[in-house]
Order: C-alpha cells, then sequence, then structure tokens
C-alpha cells in the first residue's frame, strides 16, 4: 500500500493497447494506484507485469481466473520469465504487445486464445501508435506528456532487465511521428520514456532538431557517453532537454568491468562529462548501486561525497536487484547467493529489501 500514488505517471503502455483494441470491444481500464480492483465480469482481462508487481499480479489474475474469466499477462516481467507467468495466466506475451494484440482480440473472438503470442524484434524500426489516453479518465497523474521515441538499449549491463528482455537491441521510432506524439500530449513539459534517448546519436540529433521549434522542456534516460559528442549536447539543448537521468551505478572499475559497464569511464573523466552536461544546461539524474563483488563499507560515503560535490540534481542510491532472466540473476543463483530463488514471489519481500547475500557485508 506504500506505493499507491506514488510514480502515477500516464501508463501509456495500456494507452497504447486501448488504442489497438478495435472500436466494437468495451474497455474498462482499472489502476490501483488510484482505487480498489474490481473483479467485475469480462471476456478478456489483460495486466502488464514488472519483477516488482509480480505477486500482486499473480493475485488478481488468479481471482478472475477463479471466476472463469480467462488472463492474458504481459511485460517486462512475463518476457523474461513467461513459464512463471502461464501457471497465473491462460495466455501470455513475450515481447512487444503492438504486433499480436489485433490478433489476440479476434482469437478471443473466436474462442481460441493460444497460450503464447509472441513477438519479433527483428526490424530496426518500431511503428508508433499513438495512445488512448481517454481511458484515464480524470485520475490526477503526474503533469508530464508521456512520450516514447526508441525502446531498448544497446548496452549489455548485467543486471538490466531491459537488456535481457530486449536481447540488447535498440529500435526507433519515426521522427515525425514523435513530432506529432508530443503536440498530442497537449503539454509543454514531456517525460521521453526511452530506456536510451542518446542510443543512436545521429538520429538523436535529428530528432533534437524536430523538437526545437516546439519550445518544450523535457527530460529522459541517457548514458554519459554523450558527454563525448559536442554537437549532441548543443541539439539536446537547444530542444529543451532539461535533465538526463544517466546510470553511473559505481565509482569502482571492478564494478563497473563485472557489470559489463566499463565503457563508461573508458577514456573518460566523470567531472568533465557532468562539466560538459552542465555547460549544456542540461541537469542530472545520477543513479548509482551498491551490492557488486568490489563494494565495501567506505563506498557509500565516498559516494555520498561525489554526488555532493558534483552537485546533481537528483541522486539515487540503489541496493543491486538480481532481476530474473538477467545474467546477474543466474550468476548469483549459480554461486548460491540468492536469499530464494523467487525472492520477488515471498510474502515477506517488499522492494526495499536486499534479495541476495553481498561478498563484503550483510544484506
Amino acid at each position: 500500500r506504500k506505493y499507491i500514488k506514488t510514480w502515477s505517471m500516464e501508463p501509456i503502455n495500456l494507452g497504447v493497447i486501448a488504442a489497438l483494441t478495435p472500436r466494437d470491444i468495451d474497455i474498462h481500464f482499472q489502476d490501483e494506484r488510484f482505487q480498489e480492483i474490481t473483479y467485475k465480469n469480462s471476456d478478456l482481462v489483460g495486466i502488464s507485469v514488472e519483477t516488482y508487481t509480480a505477486r500482486r499480479a499473480y493475485d488478481i489474475a488468479d481471482k478472475f481466473r477463479a471466476k472463469g474469466i480467462p488472463v492474458i499477462l504481459g511485460g517486462i516481467h512475463t518476457t523474461l520469465i513467461s513459464d512463471e507467468a502461464k501457471e497465473h495466466a491462460d495466455s501470455v506475451v513475450i515481447g512487444d504487445a503492438e504486433p499480436v494484440w489485433e490478433k489476440i482480440i479476434e482469437d478471443v473472438k473466436n474462442g481460441r486464445l493460444k497460450e503464447t503470442y509472441r513477438s519479433s524484434m527483428d526490424a530496426k524500426t518500431l511503428s508508433h501508435v499513438e495512445p488512448d489516453r481517454t481511458i484515464f479518465g480524470r485520475r490526477k497523474y503526474l503533469p508530464l506528456g508521456i512520450v516514447e521515441s526508441g525502446r531498448g538499449c544497446k548496452f549489455g549491463c548485467d543486471f538490466c532487465a531491459v537488456s535481457g528482455a530486449y536481447n540488447g537491441i535498440y529500435r526507433s521510432k519515426n521522427i515525425e511521428d514523435i513530432v506529432g506524439a508530443v503536440k498530442n500530449t497537449d503539454k509543454r513539459n514531456i517525460y521521453f520514456a526511452d530506456d536510451n534517448f542518446v542510443a543512436d546519436f545521429k538520429r538523436t540529433k535529428e530528432l533534437c532538431k524536430a523538437l526545437t521549434p516546439l519550445g518544450i522542456n523535457w527530460s529522459s534516460h541517457g548514458s554519459i557517453n554523450m558527454a563525448d559528442d559536442s554537437e549532441l549536447l548543443k541539439r539536446l539543448n537547444e530542444s529543451g532537454c532539461m535533465n538526463m537521468l544517466i546510470g553511473f551505478e559505481s565509482l569502482k572499475t571492478g564494478n563497473l568491468k563485472s557489470m559489463g559497464k566499463s565503457w563508461t569511464i573508458a577514456n573518460r573523466d566523470y567531472s568533465e562529462a557532468i562539466r560538459k552536461l552542465r555547460e549544456n544546461g542540461i541537469t542530472i539524474y545520477a543513479t548509482f548501486v551498491f551490492g557488486y563483488d568490489d563494494d565495501v563499507k567506505d563506498d557509500f560515503k565516498r559516494t555520498l561525497d561525489f554526488a555532493i560535490e558534483q552537485k546533481f540534481l537528483f541522486t539515487a542510491f540503489n541496493h543491486l536487484v538480481p532481476y530474473p532472466g538477467t545474467p546477474l540473476y543466474q550468476r548469483l543463483k549459480s554461486e548460491d547467493r540468492l536469499l530464494e530463488d523467487k525472492w520477488w514471489l515471498s510474502s515477506g519481500y517488499t522492494f526495499g529489501d536486499v534479495a541476495f547475500k553481498p561478498r563484503n557485508m550483510t544484506p
């Protein structure tokens, strides 16, 4: 219940599902951050699942199924470990929903819902679907225009569920569609819900050039290597980029190498990179993670001091999370360092508990 009404951004993934649903289908949208779930009769219930909502999602799914109502599950968690999700669903979507949703509706109408729907991620581009925001009603979501310009990330960090789900593949949307989507939000403050907005420098510059005339302010996620391209930083600034979330993760080379992120400090000085971003009007939401094998107690203070010294706008200090389906999870499991194999389903677990045994400290 602590999570209720927090991080209440519009769930545009479900807005996209609604937009893809034929007009002759009645849609009843529920968001448990705003109201209790009602288990009303339906022909199909769809739930998007993340690891930290999996236990609750399965509970909801089981209640619907007990009433004889078919349930389909999708999302990152379902994609990573579909066999688990199938235990609580009549059907699952592995990968993106956009290519298969209309087929799913057709199959439901004809009484032949399949157990699995899998979408291919071979294409280099991603089709844009304008979310149907009418389903959100009058719920008081954060006053941000949520837009997705691309999906996935080309980097292979071993802890990252996105990397695990998309196999290091990045796909971008048509720039004209993104400009149209920004205009359709009717908001000046935009949040690009990309996994890595600057995954393709050339494409990002073109997109920024197209965004500049709109006079918006925006934020997103990026990687520190953007500081290597002065033209890119200039374009980001001109287009209204106010803030970038950057995963620094650790100040220790050994940790970065272990997580597959040693490229972040290769021939690069963090302080210099941060200075370049600041000079281009871009503030930083810096994230760090603790629990890798090189971490010791002194690293907490060292990292805090670094964050204060660099004057980050926001900083998040996170514990390492072994998401299922990631190389990190497999490694910790093979080393017998998970407190429970399916820690996310443990009745006593809450998101904030450490789910593994660190090398140099207690959980």
